[in-house]
């Protein structure tokens, strides 16, 4: 019994220690997106957990569908996308995150998700802490069932009126050059310049 107290005990140190942790991660510029110009610097890329790998997530749709979710369904703090959202971002990890979880992450791809009337983006990365995932540069190196996936997953969320699947699949560098942009229009945003 005192076993598990100290294993229940050190796990409440841990969720402590990650909750102090601040939002945003120290760059050699400054201490935040705004203060570095809207750059981020790529080994201090990290998302927020939202909703973890196998929750079930409602789709809109004109019925409604719940869906469990292939990857954490996370977003980068401090970002905004051109909707004026955090930007979207589902990390591939061996094992779900709780929500709330600060993850470092590698990006490796753009998608690119026609839903309702416009084009959101979402950054598809993987957990730098994952030993399974480390090799991955890109999104061909995830497994192919994982991509579809991935893909039906965000599928769901698009118009109804459309038939074909609406997902694009672009580069790792289209990915940070979607970070950068959406640190910018946070940047200007806090700066007062948004």
């Amino acid at each position: 019994m005192a076993n598990v107290r100290g294993i229940l005990r050190l796990g409440a140190m841990r969720l402590a220690q990650t909750a102090a942790k601040p939002l945003m991660a120290s760059t050699r510029a400054g201490n935040s997106f705004a203060e570095a110009g809207g750059r981020m610097h790529r080994s201090e890329l990290y998302c927020r957990i939202e909703t973890p790998k196998g929750s079930f997530v409602a789709q809109r749709r004109p019925v409604e569908r719940w869906m469990p979710s292939p990857a954490d369904c996370c977003y980068f703090p401090d970002t905004l996308d051109s909707a004026g959202r955090p930007l979207e971002a589902m990390v591939c990890a061996s094992q779900p995150g709780a929500p709330g979880t600060r993850v470092s992450v590698k990006p490796v791809a753009l998608l690119r998700v026609h839903a309702r009337d416009s084009w959101d983006e979402v950054v598809l990365c993987v957990a730098l802490d994952d030993p399974r995932r480390e090799a991955i540069d890109r999104a061909c190196d995830l497994p192919l069932q994982l991509r579809k996936d991935i893909e039906r997953f965000l599928n769901a969320r698009r118009s109804p009126s459309h038939a074909a699947p609406l997902v694009a699949w672009c580069s790792r560098d289209e990915a940070l050059t979607a970070i950068d942009a959406a640190a910018a229009r946070w940047a200007a945003t806090v700066n007062g310049h948004g």
